[in-house]
């Protein structure tokens, strides 16, 4: 698939006033909240005639839209992401959080990030005590669950990830600490008897792992480490030295053709002294020594890693597999359209 539009301004433009004649009369208060409030309709309209511009391909239905950008790889949407950003982001770096928010807020209902920070913790508290009754509520301790962004820098479309510091250290130990896992204990995931079956309005995702003989020890291993990054995270959060200056780490980490850059915020501080509106100039005045970071990551890894040889010695010479501890027996079931992803 070939675009056959490169001037994107135009593009949209265009796309705009095909939908919305009378837009680019509105003031411009009137159409930030258009943007940021933008229905189904309107915004199918406006992808309509940007695909079709872009791509070649008409599409007259949202089923339509959806079907063919399904069919799209990074390049087309890197083209389409970059291409709209400007009707979906705010302030001096078109800022867009790639976040679902509640049907009432938009973005300009969080002056800062850690305005949002401080919400979404409360969000995530409250779902977990409806799922769990016997949840204890935790209160913010500028903690920002790793969440999807898309902005200019210095006038360059940039996918971002945003995270705090804590956060990011659990992520990294979460991906190298399986990993050695996978190395030390080998297995993967086979299909059981019920995989794919159709069930209600979905299909019952019915996988069970294969550790040549090894499954309990793996999954005892697995759990101690579970543990051990819940831990961590717990007193990475509670590290940070509240008499030192907030930062923000930038890190630049293109992921194969896709533009990327990582924000990384030391703590509470460093989030609340970032606007939406005024993004990157607010992250470039806290910005800290990136090496840093990197020099406690590597502590982080290089215990990570002890912990693991020594929770496997000491599974592999003393669990005994076959004392296996209750659990309530769940079923999984996807929605359609979700499956085929993992089959």
């Amino acid at each position: 698939m070939n675009p056959i539009g490169t001037d994107k301004d135009a593009v949209l433009r265009r796309a705009i006033i095909r939908a919305w004649p009378d837009y680019f009369s509105w003031p411009e208060a009137e159409r930030e909240r258009f943007r940021l409030q933008i229905s189904g309709e309107a915004d199918f309209r406006i992808r309509q005639a940007v695909v079709q511009s872009l791509f070649g391909d008409e599409v007259r239905s949202a089923e339509e839209l959806e079907e063919l950008m399904d069919s799209f790889g990074d390049a087309e949407y890197l083209l389409l992401n970059s291409t709209m950003l400007p009707l979906q982001g705010i302030g001096a770096d078109n800022f867009f959080l790639n976040e679902s928010l509640p049907e009432d807020k938009t973005l300009l209902d969080f002056e800062t990030l850690g305005a949002y920070a401080r919400s979404d913790h409360e969000f995530q508290e409250r779902a977990r005590s409806r799922d769990d009754p016997d949840h204890v509520m935790r209160p913010y301790r500028g903690d920002l669950h790793r969440c999807w962004a898309r902005l200019t820098i210095d006038g360059a479309f940039r996918y971002a990830d945003l995270s705090s510091q804590a956060g990011y250290c659990a992520d990294v130990l979460d991906e190298l600490g399986f990993e050695r896992i996978r190395s030390l204990i080998p297995h993967e995931y086979v299909a059981g008897a019920r995989h794919g079956k159709r069930k209600g309005k979905g299909f019952i995702y019915d996988k069970r792992i294969d550790a040549r003989g090894l499954e309990g020890q793996l999954e005892e291993l697995q759990r101690r480490y579970y543990g051990y990054l819940k831990g961590r995270h717990e007193e990475l959060l509670d590290s940070h030295d509240p008499t030192a200056p907030g930062c923000v780490y930038i890190l630049q980490s293109n992921r194969g053709s896709e533009p990327h850059v990582d924000f990384v915020f030391s703590d509470g501080m460093a989030l609340d002294s970032v606007r939406f509106r005024h993004f990157m100039n607010d992250c470039r005045r806290i910005e800290g020594d990136a090496r840093e970071l990197e020099s406690r990551l590597d502590r982080e890894r290089r215990a990570a890693l002890a912990f693991i040889e020594e929770a496997h010695r000491d599974v592999i010479e003393n669990y005994d597999p076959t004392v296996v501890p209750l659990r309530k027996r769940r079923e999984i079931i996807l929605a359609d359209g979700k499956l085929k992803d993992l089959l």
